[in-house]
């Protein structure tokens, strides 16, 4: 619900001290009357932002304004989480969605690219999608792992094997490594699932040269991981994780829809984190899978905020909430699929075969 810039003022100073409860008397500096500030506290508490409790008012904690405010705050400020095995055993595939009718149909009308022939005939038009995608997913990608490359930059590298200046030995290895895993996706897509083993082989294939122990490489961590930015505790003990884990590569590959598939996968292989290292990076090349697999627009990650993405997988990790997450894919999906129909649009004009910038 759009809030007034007055109700946007009143949430704010809720937030200031979100412990303490407020009247409608300490907010007599708003230079309006007290039966505007009733309506507009009663508004407030409809749309689910404060809790009544008589004469007093404070922010409702399950709100997602007090979400937003409490995961912008440093980790420390923040109780531990630990995993919650509920959030997976409690899916359902075909039966529970993450993505909601009105997205779904979104996603559904943005991602047929017009004029491919199927995946599995491999046709030139969607070889020239995928392209594409192998400069832009790498390229987007490369820098939510915080490598600063440019998209240009990228397809020189990828192309051409020019090596930018400013980037380190093993930011050059994350860039390459993501090409390596792009092509591997393109060139066996159609063939691939959520089974554990084409998992493993995407993950070895981002992963190689940059892990110290070569056997963490395409497989399941025995090690604990812990994050910097969030409280959330992933499960630390190996073989409870290769049975989540395994829970996850059969719920994943029963899902029906490939955008539901997709976004699951996203959420899921980043919640569980059964890798070492790379675990955004193997969920982010995977979602593709399904969108690969049906010739649908796949999801270069070009168009989605850094913000957005880690402020969306830290609602998930320690509240357990997705939506967040899946407003912005839909949202990001859209403006993705759209350049990739341009440039099928552009081929069947009579444009040169070539790639566009994501």
């Amino acid at each position: 619900m759009p809030l007034t810039e007055r109700q946007q003022r009143i949430i704010d100073l809720f937030l200031e001290t979100p412990e303490q409860t407020r009247s409608v008397a300490d907010f007599a500096d708003f230079d309006v009357g007290r039966t505007t500030l009733f309506r507009d506290f009663k508004t407030l508490v409809r749309a689910g932002l404060l809790q009544s409790a008589g004469k007093s008012y404070r922010i409702d904690t399950d709100s997602d304004a007090y979400l937003r405010w409490d995961l912008s705050r440093a980790p420390h400020h923040r109780s531990p989480v630990p995993y919650n095995p509920d959030l997976l055993d409690d899916y359902q595939p075909n039966s529970t969605f993450l993505l909601s009718d009105a997205q779904l149909l979104t996603l559904e009308r943005a991602g047929k690219v017009k004029g491919t022939t199927a995946a599995k005939e491999k046709g030139k038009l969607y070889e020239r999608v995928l392209a594409s995608l192998l400069i832009d997913l790498t390229h987007a990608s490369s820098n939510l792992e915080n490598v600063n490359i440019s998209w240009l930059d990228t397809k020189t590298l990828i192309e051409f094997g020019e090596r930018p200046e400013g980037l380190t030995e093993r930011q050059i290895q994350i860039v390459l490594n993501h090409k390596a895993a792009i092509a591997f996706l393109k060139d066996h897509g159609p063939s691939l699932s959520f089974a554990k083993k084409d998992l493993l082989d995407i993950h070895s294939l981002l992963i190689k040269g940059l892990l110290g122990d070569p056997s963490a490489i395409g497989a399941l961590r025995s090690v604990v991981v812990r994050f910097d930015d969030s409280k959330y505790l992933p499960p630390d003990n190996p073989h409870l994780l290769r049975e989540i884990f395994t829970t996850f590569c059969a719920k994943a590959d029963a899902i029906a829809n490939p955008y539901e598939q997709a976004f699951f996968a996203m959420l899921f292989i980043a919640y569980i984190q059964p890798f070492q290292d790379g675990n955004k990076r193997t969920s982010r090349i995977a979602m593709n899978i399904p969108l690969v697999k049906h010739a649908l627009a796949p999801f270069s990650f070009s168009d989605i905020r850094g913000r957005d993405y880690t402020f969306g997988l830290l609602a998930f990790y320690e509240r357990g909430r997705h939506h967040f997450l899946a407003d912005t894919f839909t949202a990001a999906y859209q403006k993705s699929a759209a350049r990739y129909g341009e440039l099928v649009a552009h081929i069947n004009d009579g444009g040169l075969l070539g790639t566009v910038a994501g």
